[in-house]
């Protein structure tokens, strides 16, 4: 090879780094509040319920359709997820970049209680991989159904009773778009949810309706919002969620607002 041809060649790997960047990172901060009046706290009644006592051991039982803060309306129990900037993506292309940190499913076993006749937490977001252990902290007996979608026979469903501080470990429950419902037939009005997902950029609002999700991909996404009440933020239109570009850093989606369905 004569000088120039050495020359251009090194010419040219010079100058690849400015063709294909690394990808960055970004960590995803934000909150879901309720549109319109915070709702007042309803308590549920049990009537003559033969477990009333130990149910209301810890004081009267709350209806958890909205629970939101009445100081500052954040609205707990919702779903946010990161989605890739296409919505028809299918296959590798719907695929989310992971961070090396997160390539390793971490915490295997994810637990949902039932220790005074409420599911707890009301809410869960796990990643394929994860466990779903369904436990009984309680004196009295459960049962613990789930349903999914229908046509994924990993997420379909089971109903089991739970004696008193017995549990169950649900392995193997899949990525999809469809929730599973969770509920307990003996006491009827326990509700609860669950969702699949196949990377871990999701996150569930807390009491103040806050959510953060960490070492997020830069670059353009989209970000999915759904309650267990209300269904998709927005509606139908909005089972496609938002834009959303991510930046390296620090991301502050700031408040979205969560209207009562219509």
């Amino acid at each position: 090879m004569n000088r120039l041809a050495r020359v251009a060649g090194l010419a040219c790997l010079l100058a690849l780094p400015a063709l294909v960047s690394a990808q960055e990172w970004g960590n995803i901060k934000g909150q879901i509040t309720f549109g319109g009046p915070a709702p007042e706290k309803k308590e549920l009644k049990l009537g003559a319920n033969p477990d009333k006592d130990v149910c209301e051991k810890n004081g009267p039982l709350q209806d958890e359709t909205w629970v939101v803060n009445p100081k500052n309306k954040g609205l707990k129990n919702t779903f946010i997820w990161l989605a890739v900037a296409d919505p028809k993506a299918k296959g590798a292309e719907a695929k989310l970049p992971i961070h090396p940190d997160h390539k390793e499913v971490k915490n295997k076993d994810v637990a949902m209680d039932q220790p005074a006749c409420a599911f707890i937490p009301h809410a869960i977001a796990i990643r394929e991989g994860q466990n779903l252990i369904a436990k009984n902290g309680s004196t009295i007996g459960h049962n613990f159904k789930y349903t999914g979608n229908p046509n994924v026979e990993a997420n379909a469903g089971n109903n089991f009773l739970l004696p008193p501080g017995a549990q169950k470990k649900i392995e193997g429950l899949v990525a999809d778009r469809l929730p599973i419902a969770v509920e307990c037939n003996i006491h009827p009005w326990m509700k609860g949810w669950v969702r699949v997902f196949d990377h871990p950029y999701f996150a569930v609002t807390d009491e103040d309706g806050k959510f953060e999700m960490k070492n997020a991909p830069a670059g353009n996404f989209r970000v999915l919002v759904w309650h267990g009440s209300g269904g998709w933020l927005g509606g139908a239109a909005g089972r496609n969620g938002k834009d959303v570009v991510v930046k390296g850093g620090d991301n502050d989606l700031g408040t979205m607002e969560y209207p009562l369905p219509q």
